[in-house]
Formats: C-alpha cells, structure tokens, sequence
C-alpha cells in the first residue's frame, strides 16, 4: 500500500504567547492590546493584576479574621462579618438567616415604583440592589421592610465601594440589617462576604458558608486596605461623570437623543439602544478600536484620562453612525401610495 509523503507545514506556526492581563489592558494570544471596560463585571476594582494585591497573595498568610476586621472598618457602624467562598452563596445564607431569625419564609424584592409589603405582616426579608436607587426610594425600602418586621438585605455585589468608600449604605445614610458583597472586595478573586447585626451574622449555618479560597482571602485583605487608604470610589464617580457629560455631548450634536443614551450610576455607566442594529453597529466599533465593552462600562482605578478619550473617541465616531443608519432605514422603507378615495371618506364626519 502506498505511502502518503510527509509534506512539510509551509507555515510554520509561532508559538502562541499566552493572555496577560495589567491595570485595565488586556493582551490576547497574537500580541494585541486592548483596554478592557468590562473589568470582569465590574470585580476588578483596582485594576488587573494589581503589584500589591498580587505581593499579598504571593507572600501567602491568608486571614479571614484581619480581611473581616478591615471590611468591617470600612462600613458604617462597623457590621459583624462572615466570609463565604463564592459571590452566589452570600444571598442564600443571608436570606435564610432572615428567615431562621424571624422564623417567616416569605421574600419580597423591593421595586421602587411599586414597592412591596402592602401591609403584609409574614415577610422574612425585603431584598434590595441599591445600585441606581435614591437615597428616598432606600428609605422607603427601609421603612417598609421595618414595618413588616423583615430584615432589609442590600445586594452590594456591584454597589459595594463603587459608588462610594462605605458602599451605597455609606452613600445613602440607609442602614440595612444586612448586606453581601462579592469579588469586588478581592479586586476580582471568587469570595462572598456578609455584613450586618450579630445576632444575624451568628444565625448563618456554616453549612451555607464554605470557605473561600486561600489567595482570595490574602486578595481581600490587601483590596480592603487600599480601599480604606485611596479615594478609590471618588475617583471613579469623576471618571464616569466626565464620560456621561462627554457622550451626552456628542449624542446632543448627532440629534441621536432618540436613538442613544448612556444610563445608569456613572461608575457603572450602562449604554441603551433604541434598535438591536444600532447595538451592533456600536459594537463593531468598539472592537475595531480596540475597546472590551460587553453592556456597562465598568470603570476603575487603573482607567484615566487617556483611556477614557479613547472611549469618546469611538462615540464621537459611532453616534453620527448611528443616525446615518437610522436615516437610511427610514428612506428605504417603501412610500405609501395615495388612494384619494380613501382620503375623502377618512375626511368625512
């Protein structure tokens, strides 16, 4: 049987240099550098592969009870704590302390146009994500929750010393009975964390608590400590301010107000589309830029100015886009054809 000839690649493949990741740049496997607005969600406060949360998880010495003393000094009225080993177990074990203490099972979402409770008297616990809310609609979430004799549990996942050094709670002056946080407080390394009372916090199961990962909790220390030492929340509500008022600027000179806008907390400023085509149209923009967006833009600490005029950029581009698509559209569409017969009798009475 006849042999196949060995056929030499006549391109030889490089090999590929593996992703890196530092403050808020991202190189892939070709060598191509790209400035991330994603963040990992918006986890990666301080920025990517940060020398001081990277030193602290090098030299090891992980200590869930210094990470809890230096989360606890950063919240109002310094708060027991209790660590988990995930963002998604905080909420559970939250919610079934409420409902351990209060001996009741029934959870209710606040909603600040239609609130919740309506006299109701069997609630555990009145869950809310301040983010984006009024200090008045979390006093009415307050309010309501201590009505109905439930536990009210702010969700600060995203919240958490983004839009303010002692989170929405410190931003607001509305104290919650308890609150979770997530990966943010180890600049983007999977823990959990629960905030509140003593009695509460005594009430979680260790059960609903497994314990985090050693260099997530080394992480958590160390982010914890700058964010009590850096204006870091400060620094992004700047940030995302000057980038509202630039885009509305240039939405404003396009005529694309109905078309456009860029909603939301200014640390966390979210893009809204008034068709999926001009989404994409945005999209294919941001990526020829060189630009990670993937829905809000998830500043941070190591984001500045440069990037930033990197992001106004690719809008001052994309926004007279949008509306030349939008025009187009609207001429393609076929004209309708005069009937006069039809005319006279829409005009008779």
């Amino acid at each position: 049987m006849p042999q196949a000839a060995f056929v030499a690649d006549p391109f030889p493949r490089r090999p590929l240099a593996r992703p890196t990741a530092s403050g808020c740049r991202l190189t892939d496997e070709d060598g191509c550098v790209r400035i991330d607005f994603d963040m990992a969600g918006g986890a990666v406060l301080l920025g990517h592969a940060h020398p001081r949360i990277e030193a602290a998880v090098s030299e090891g010495g992980a200590d869930a009870t210094r990470a809890a003393a230096a989360l606890s000094a950063l919240l109002p009225r310094k708060p027991a704590v209790a660590f988990c080993a995930a963002e998604g177990q905080a909420l559970p074990a939250a919610v079934a302390a409420a409902r351990k203490v209060t001996g009741r099972k029934r959870i209710a979402v606040w909603e600040p146009r239609e609130g919740v409770c309506n006299g109701e008297t069997d609630l555990a616990a009145v869950l809310a994500d301040p983010l984006g809310m009024t200090p008045a609609q979390l006093r009415a979430a307050r309010k309501a929750a201590s009505a109905a004799g439930a536990v009210l549990i702010f969700d600060e996942g995203a919240s958490g010393f983004r839009v303010h050094a002692q989170g929405a709670q410190g931003l607001t002056g509305v104290k919650p009975d308890l609150a979770v946080f997530g990966a943010g407080l180890a600049n983007g390394r999977p823990i959990g964390a629960i905030a509140g009372s003593k009695d509460l916090i005594a009430a979680l199961d260790p059960a609903d608590l497994p314990p985090p990962r050693a260099d997530s909790l080394a992480a958590a220390g160390a982010t914890l400590d700058f964010l009590g030492q850096a204006a870091v929340a400060a620094h992004l509500q700047v940030l995302g301010a000057e980038l509202q008022t630039e885009v509305e600027g240039l939405v404003a000179k396009a005529g694309a107000g109905r078309l456009f806008t860029l909603a939301g907390d200014p640390t966390l400023p979210t893009p809204l589309f008034a068709a999926p085509v001009l989404e994409g149209l945005w999209m294919r923009e941001m990526i020829s830029r060189d630009l990670i967006v993937v829905g809000p833009h998830a500043l941070s600490f190591a984001h500045g100015e440069p990037e930033l005029s990197a992001l106004i950029d690719a809008y001052a581009a994309v926004l007279p886009a949008m509306m030349a698509r939008s025009m187009a559209e609207i001429f393609a569409r076929p004209r309708p054809e005069y009937d006069p017969y039809r005319s006279a009798s829409e005009g008779r009475a």
